[in-house]
């Protein structure tokens, strides 16, 4: 009697869903028009740099301030050189395209961001900010070549970092299904990390935020990875991508080293299990010595139970 309960009181809350979303919109007073501006970063890896925002928001502020993911810059100051390049896939406002040109003074910075106005915001950031090795690739990097239906948010008021592919379904979150409601579709061009080996120098560090599609980005990128043994910082979106990022990398001789304590979102940083250097870094900026999860000579953390969450 009581799993029928519980079911019955599933299926009201799932056909009542629809209706709180009206009344909802009823009753929640229209939002101001985002309008976007120049700001000048003050702290952080890319202090000095021009940078387009949205004005008056919380993120803004936070960019403004270099308090926008301020431990994972200090993380990537420690981890990368003046000469090596970089590569910045789905680059949305541009902080960490800035804060990679900023450091990397005679390297090179590729930031792949697949929405048009993110890309022709950071394009022009780096032009504003005088950092001529940035170069901005208005593509969606992914598991395939080709065109691609990209969902995004275009009305005012959406979450605007939260495009993603629709192949792979984006983050599956309640909060997220309920923002992609309203988001608009587009086709884009697609690439894949192994398609830029003839094109571009061998990258030395890697950003990936893809919303979802990170291990697809990652197993169509094998050669390369392979190849240049980068150091990937991953933002990684639930336990599931987390297990299949692993199983790719961890093939290459990689481990993951946990950042930060979050639990849903968590900006992993993969080296090479030879890359000493890199965990000495990230102990240095953390001041303790870090989580390695999915080593690849064990089984990954918390599959039995006894590692983080994810």
């Amino acid at each position: 009697m009581g799993q029928f309960k519980q079911q019955m009181q599933h299926a009201c809350r799932r056909a009542l869903q629809p209706v709180a979303r009206v009344l909802r919109s009823l009753l929640t007073p229209p939002t101001s028009p985002i309008v976007f501006g120049w700001h000048q970063i003050e702290a952080g890896p890319a202090a000095g740099a021009q940078i387009m925002l949205p004005r008056n928001t919380p993120i803004a502020e936070a960019i403004t301030a270099g308090d926008y993911d301020q431990k994972i810059l200090q993380v990537v100051k420690s981890l990368v050189g003046k000469d090596d390049v970089c590569f910045d896939i789905g680059g949305h406002y541009g902080c960490y395209t800035l804060s990679l040109a900023k450091l990397v003074v005679d390297g090179q910075v590729h930031t792949f961001e697949p929405v048009p106005a993110h890309a022709e915001r950071i394009q022009a950031a780096a032009l504003k900010s005088e950092l001529k090795h940035v170069q901005v690739h208005q593509v969606a990097m992914a598991g395939e070549i080709g065109e691609m239906t990209l969902q995004f948010a275009e009305a005012e008021g959406s979450d605007d970092s939260m495009a993603f592919l629709d192949a792979y379904g984006g983050v599956d979150t309640q909060a997220a299904h309920e923002h992609y409601q309203n988001f608009s579709r587009t086709t884009v061009q697609a690439r894949t990390l192994d398609s830029l080996l003839d094109d571009l120098p061998a990258v030395q560090f890697m950003k990936i935020d893809a919303e979802g599609a990170e291990a697809a980005i990652l197993g169509a990128g094998l050669k390369l990875i392979a190849n240049s043994k980068p150091r990937l910082l991953v933002e990684l979106h639930g336990i599931y991508e987390a297990l299949a990022c692993a199983e790719i990398l961890c093939k290459l001789n990689y481990q993951a080293i946990l950042l930060t304590d979050q639990k849903t979102t968590l900006p992993i940083l993969w080296a090479s299990r030879d890359d000493v250097a890199a965990v000495q870094a990230v102990t240095e900026v953390l001041g303790h010595e870090p989580v390695v999860m999915f080593d690849s000579l064990s089984e990954p953390d918390g599959v039995d139970g006894s590692g983080p969450d994810v």
